[in-house]
């Protein structure tokens, strides 16, 4: 019987620590959500402290507009808008003005030199246009702009190697709602984009990347002087996370609009696993 004691024992220990490993494990690999809009007539930051600065009607000279916000209609279809009900647009007199949503630069925007990230939003372009910056890192080869192509791929420009293209199976088409995750790992210089789920990798030059001068959404800069580089159409639920957002939670947000990782459910596991095993540790010692 003594031995029969000390195999239960053994056997609460190992349970109790592979528990805690486990607890862990999904804590120190999980990405975590940093910054998130929902753009309800602003581009205040849900999360964080990282407020975008809208663009602004600049009358007489009428080069520059205010973007729009939509919502009815204005959301992907079956989207959970508990958080987002709404859609910020750009391009409403494209060609001729330019709108935007400036994050500026600065201790906030550090988020890339040295860093893994993720970016993830729904958006909708109303036209595809060639060269067309949706979220944008900016600021010489060690930037990471994202741009739309007329041809419905996509390219990454910047980390030090110029463009990259990405064709996608489904590729983006106009008047369409897609979901599109843009995640970087500069330490060890990998790139991960996936539209609608369909992921694909590319590599770099590890440490090529830059924190911005300027992080922008709809389009290239912060004037009127990009007209050529302006996005013409809508963004929903912009994301920003700490971190390389997993295949399995592309996945999870690609499938349901308005979501966030990790969702609350996750939130209450981990707080749930932590108890588990913290009780467990006392009964053994007990």
């Amino acid at each position: 019987t003594p031995q029969i004691i000390m195999n239960t024992q053994s056997i609460k220990k190992l349970s109790c620590l592979s528990l805690l490993a486990l607890t862990a494990g999904v804590c120190a690999h999980a990405a975590t959500l940093t910054h998130r809009y929902d753009f309800d007539g602003d581009a205040a930051d849900s999360v964080g402290t990282l407020n975008g600065t809208l663009s602004a009607d600049n009358s007489p000279t009428n080069t520059i507009e205010a973007p729009s916000f939509l919502n009815s209609g204005g959301v992907p279809s079956g989207a959970d808008t508990s958080f987002a009900s709404n859609s910020i647009e750009f391009g409403m007199t494209i060609g001729t003005k330019t709108s935007f949503v400036s994050f500026g630069s600065g201790v906030e925007t550090d988020i890339y030199d040295g860093k893994a990230g993720s970016v993830a939003y729904w958006f909708k372009a109303d036209q595809l246009l060639n060269a067309r910056d949706i979220v944008s890192n900016v600021g010489g080869a060690g930037q990471l702009r994202t741009l739309m192509r007329n041809d419905g791929t996509l390219s990454l420009s910047g980390a030090g190697q110029g463009n990259v293209e990405f064709t996608f199976t489904n590729s983006v088409t106009a008047g369409t709602w897609h979901h599109l995750v843009v995640a970087w790992d500069d330490p060890s210089g990998l790139l991960t984009i996936a539209l609608d789920g369909q992921i694909q990798t590319d590599s770099f030059t590890a440490g090529a990347l830059t924190d911005p001068t300027r992080l922008i959404v709809g389009n290239f800069s912060a004037n009127a002087s990009n007209v050529a580089t302006q996005f013409d159409g809508h963004i929903y639920d912009l994301q920003i996370y700490d971190g390389v957002l997993t295949n399995a939670e592309i996945s999870t947000l690609a499938g349901n609009a308005g979501t966030a990782i990790p969702e609350p459910g996750t939130y209450a596991l981990i707080r749930g696993c932590l108890a588990l095993g913290s009780v467990m540790l006392r009964r053994r010692r007990s």
